[in-house]
């Protein structure tokens, strides 16, 4: 190559034959790259285990609003994961506890009622999809359950798992660059000896896993969206291994071409799969997120996963789902074994949902948990190398 407004010198090639041009055109072809079809569209999606507030997060969150307008200000626990989420175009999280607002005391374990300020701070943090399904959506009776419904539906969210019996059937549909997404919720319990089950009589009504529904909505969503992602409240509390139900309702989810399903309720990490339905179409399956934020007592209820991924629109219009992996998390707090709070366990507060990834051996060591459960950094992450599958972890954890 000749330098910058130097002349090239003459050329000297020898004229191509018509052999040396075919050979020619062979060595080009091999050299070039594959052509790929372009991607029209690709969203990306972070999902987020249990959503739950505990004494103690309501006691920091009460500390956090002195000097300001505000009773309870729930926002700083999550300043590390607002900065993550951020990045993704469907934010998901599923929460756990009551809204009712006016007229209920606050409550905790095992009856829960929280302050409408903590799901302020879900939307501040930048959750734009949230599950109400659970097996503490009547620990308030009907009127708390209506309530939080109530609050939400106010919220710039789509709010999903809690339904008038005239609009269950409505399916909550979101549109996003180019591509329309269905979103389903099912319980597979409410808990009995609280407030009991919605009365025949209320316009209400608790969206229970069932065959003939989950079969009845995935239809209805396909009509009227390219991907279905359904969120299911089921299995054992601190089981990491899926028991019969949710594999048979993962195989009903898989084999009605379900493109994704979330899993919640054990309060520990589950195990990420891809299953083939019927038709030989995959569906993602994450059994349980774990939790999200929360203070129980034990380590394997405070470390809990993100569920990330895109989903792609190709030039046919094939729409798939790829580069899934989880993102763990850990619910981190303090003790004060000074004080006792109203079960007359140590204080527990200054509450913060980290990133595995940027947790510490010092963090680690600091963790309130301690008071109750022996463990090390180590044990931390092995909680979800142990039960999650390895092509789902991120490169850290390799």
């Amino acid at each position: 190559l000749a330098a910058c407004g130097e002349k090239m010198p003459p050329e000297t090639t020898p004229p191509m034959t018509e052999a040396t041009e075919t050979s020619a055109a062979t060595i080009l072809t091999e050299e070039l790259p594959p052509v790929k079809e372009p991607t029209l569209y690709k969203l990306s999606f972070i999902g987020a285990g249990d959503n739950m507030a505990y004494y103690g997060n309501v006691r920091d969150a009460k500390k956090n609003a002195e000097g300001t307008n505000l009773v309870y200000d729930f926002r700083p626990s999550y300043t590390d994961i607002k900065t993550v989420i951020a990045d993704y175009d469907l934010r998901f999280i599923n929460q756990e506890t009551l809204m009712c607002g006016d007229g209920y005391d606050l409550s905790y374990y095992p009856r829960f009622n929280s302050p409408q300020e903590l799901g302020d701070a879900v939307v501040d943090t930048g959750f734009n999809v949230v599950g109400l399904a659970n097996n503490h959506m009547l620990d308030k009776g009907a009127k708390g359950y209506i309530n939080t419904i109530a609050y939400f539906n106010t919220l710039p969210v789509t709010m999903i798992g809690g339904y008038t019996k005239s609009d269950y059937d409505n399916i909550r549909v979101l549109e996003c660059k180019g591509v329309k997404l269905a979103f389903l919720s099912y319980t597979t319990l409410v808990n009995s000896g609280h407030a009991g089950d919605l009365p025949a009589s209320s316009e209400y009504i608790i969206p229970y896993a069932n065959e003939a529904d989950i079969r009845r909505q995935v239809a209805l969503a396909k009509e009227c969206a390219d991907v279905v992602i359904a969120s299911f409240h089921w299995g054992t509390e601190d089981a990491f291994n899926a028991t019969a139900e949710q594999t048979k309702y993962a195989k009903l989810c898989a084999d009605l071409g379900v493109d994704v399903v979330l899993g919640h309720h054990s309060h520990v990490v589950g195990n990420v799969e891809f299953l083939t339905g019927e038709s030989g179409s995959k569906t993602l399956v994450a059994y349980s997120l774990g939790n999200f934020c929360g203070t129980m007592l034990n380590i394997r209820n405070n470390v809990g996963l993100m569920l990330e991924f895109d989903i792609v629109k190709d030039a046919d219009g094939i729409i798939t789902v790829e580069n899934a992996v989880v993102e763990p998390t850990v619910s981190h707090y303090k003790t004060d074994t000074s004080k006792t709070d109203r079960q007359g366990l140590a204080v527990r507060y200054d509450s913060r949902v980290y990133l595995l990834r940027d947790y510490t051996e010092a963090l680690a060591n600091e963790h309130g948990a301690h008071n109750w459960d022996k463990f090390t950094f180590a044990d931390m992450k092995k909680l979800v190398t142990d039960h999650v599958n390895a092509e789902f972890l991120p490169d850290f954890l390799k």
